[in-house]
């Protein structure tokens, strides 16, 4: 759910004489994308929640595959920016860390003190309750700690959408130990991570590498005129026979869980999600020479968008306690498109305001985080 990491290195060039794959337009676009994936995963969950019962374009499988294109960006990004920055490893984690933790951990106490509010009414059972059902240590401990989705079964409350980011801060520590450790550390540490990932999210990191890829290799050749289009035919034909087959995914999910005793649990979509990964990756590619062609109209959008995708992440990670109050308190909007229009535009409101407090502070948090590392470095040398 990156936003700023883009943006910040795209006049940069790089250490090879090769075009960048994330160009000043493409950069705008790709936060398009990404406020767009946010919204539906908003605008799903509110159906799926009975928040909203009125005429809807998507299926209830459309959340999860926004999922999945915010894995193919997350990856697309953080190469991008290890790539354009000469990071050291505690550079890269104290940017990781000021990015992420304001916001989960907001994320985390909001579902949690929601939780605990409908409870003392007695309006809890009145809900879609998914996730832990009993305010328990390891339904805050685990979650805040990223291990939620690794060996346990211990969801935070209220908030099942966190199991993504679980599966995103892993790949960040999976993808640093492949690229700041070397030789035969290099190998221990990529094992010793993947281990303590667990398998389920290592079921959906291929999908996250092909992000990576995109930006090491999806510039070897940018396609023109009509070889565009019709590789983004192409990718829209991956990206729907995607959803056809997710009973074969489901399939072999539950042979997994019959062979194995292994519950792939958000991951029982593997099969599916990496087709549409590919269908993803073929469609950034696409999209590369239609940018630079858009450039003045990215340009003209360039602020609405940039701030819609600038609280997504806010949005993604606050949405489901949110809806989750309104349907324990009958605010509903039933069959209406203007009612429901209004309840989006409420909660885009307060992630607006909420993000400002977390996901805006992210830069100040990481320049304080440097300067204490600094501090503590400089300490230990005198010592």
């Amino acid at each position: 759910m990156e936003v700023n990491a883009i943006s910040s290195t795209i006049g940069q060039t790089g250490p090879m004489e090769k075009p960048l794959f994330v160009t000043p337009s493409m950069s705008i676009l790709l936060d398009a994308v990404r406020a767009g994936a946010a919204l539906l995963v908003l605008g799903g969950h509110a159906v799926q929640l009975g928040i909203y019962t009125g005429p809807y374009p998507f299926n209830a499988h459309m959340q999860h595959n926004a999922v999945v294109v915010f894995f193919v960006l997350s990856g697309l990004v953080i190469a991008h920016s290890v790539q354009q920055r000469n990071y050291t490893l505690g550079e890269y984690a104290i940017a990781r860390s000021a990015r992420i933790l304001p916001v989960s951990l907001f994320g985390l106490a909001l579902g949690t003190s929601i939780f605990l509010a409908l409870s003392w009414a007695g309006l809890l059972p009145g809900i879609q309750v998914h996730g832990a059902r009993d305010l328990l240590v390891s339904s805050i401990l685990l979650p805040a700690l990223f291990l939620s989705e690794s060996w346990s079964d211990a969801e935070p409350l209220l908030n099942p959408p966190y199991w993504s980011l679980t599966y995103e801060v892993w790949f960040y520590a999976i993808f640093a130990a492949a690229h700041f450790m070397k030789g035969s550390p290099r190998m221990i540490w990529v094992a010793i991570v993947a281990l303590s990932a667990g398998m389920r999210i290592l079921l959906l990191l291929p999908v996250w590498l092909m992000g990576v890829a995109l930006v090491h290799y999806g510039t070897r050749w940018l396609p023109r005129g009509g070889q565009a289009a019709l590789l983004a035919a192409v990718a829209l034909a991956s990206m729907v026979a995607s959803d056809q087959i997710t009973v074969l995914a489901l399939y072999a999910s539950y042979l997994l869980n019959v062979g194995l005793g292994f519950s792939a649990d958000f991951s029982e979509y593997f099969l599916s999600d990496y087709l549409l990964g590919i269908g993803i990756s073929l469609m950034f590619i696409a999209a590369r020479p239609f940018a630079d062609w858009a450039a003045g109209g990215l340009e003209r959008a360039r602020k609405p968008i940039e701030w819609l995708a600038g609280f997504s992440f806010s949005l993604y990670l606050l949405h489901w306690p949110i809806l989750s109050a309104f349907s324990a308190l009958g605010v509903k909007a039933g069959d209406s498109p203007l009612i429901f229009a209004g309840l989006v535009a409420g909660i885009l409101g307060f992630c607006a305001f909420t993000a400002h407090f977390t996901e805006y502070r992210s830069r100040g948090i990481r320049a304080w985080l440097t300067r204490r590392f600094a501090a503590t470095q400089t300490q230990t040398a005198v010592a």
